[in-house]
């Protein structure tokens, strides 16, 4: 009974469904206090600029076309920018704060703040920089579908040992009795689990850090 229940787990555990809804998320992430699901994405960033461009285009004046630009993204992109164009005071201050290190808002501070003053064309320079968001984008997803490997080789090599168990236990060995029987046996599941454990912060490691730099 136990033989078929290890197994039963592993199967479900490994089954490439699961592992497929299980790849949108981090399987080995560890909730922290203060975690809040994220407000601003790159893909809406890329939509206020894309309708910043077309406003503009368009023939609207500077600030209209950014309030209506950022309300497309429902305003959560640059949420104290859209409240400092609306009353009238510099916007390009406000992005920066609004940006939180993200290049592309600080790109566009920048822009602001050198076409205002020099009487630039902002829509050219916008649609470079729309042009540059939507490359970035594509290396974003191509990185992803890359680390999808990765991240379900380590899922199942983590659940590999519970087939294992209950494959010997079919067999007619006795795993658990040799492993918790036995002072070799509690010492060989301790080296096991340790480097098990090991082998996965790593290769979690290495992804979350290749994540990083995208």
């Amino acid at each position: 009974m136990t033989a078929w229940l290890l197994l039963l787990v592993g199967a479900v555990l490994l089954n490439p469904a699961t592992v497929r809804n299980r790849l949108r998320q981090d399987p080995w992430h560890l909730p922290r206090r203060g975690n809040r699901p994220a407000v601003r994405t790159p893909e809406a960033i890329e939509e206020m600029l894309s309708a910043f461009r077309d406003e503009l285009l368009a023939g609207a004046a500077l600030r209209s076309a950014f309030e209506r630009a950022a309300e497309v993204a429902g305003g959560r992109v640059c949420p104290e920018a859209l409240a400092v164009c609306r009353m009238g005071g510099q916007v390009p201050p406000a992005l920066r704060s609004d940006a939180d290190g993200d290049p592309l808002i600080l790109s566009l501070a920048a822009l602001w703040q050198v076409c205002e003053g020099s009487g630039g064309a902002l829509a050219a320079a916008l649609d470079r920089l729309v042009v540059g968001a939507r490359q970035a984008a594509r290396v974003r997803l191509e990185v992803t579908a890359q680390l999808a490997g990765p991240r379900a080789t380590m899922r199942i090599l983590a659940l590999l040992p519970l087939i294992g168990l209950g494959m010997g236990l079919l067999m007619g060995a006795d795993p658990l009795g040799f492993l918790l029987g036995s002072v070799w046996g509690w010492l060989c599941l301790v080296g096991a689990a340790a480097l098990e454990v090991a082998g996965v912060f790593w290769v979690r490691a290495l992804v979350r850090r290749i994540e990083a730099q995208i």
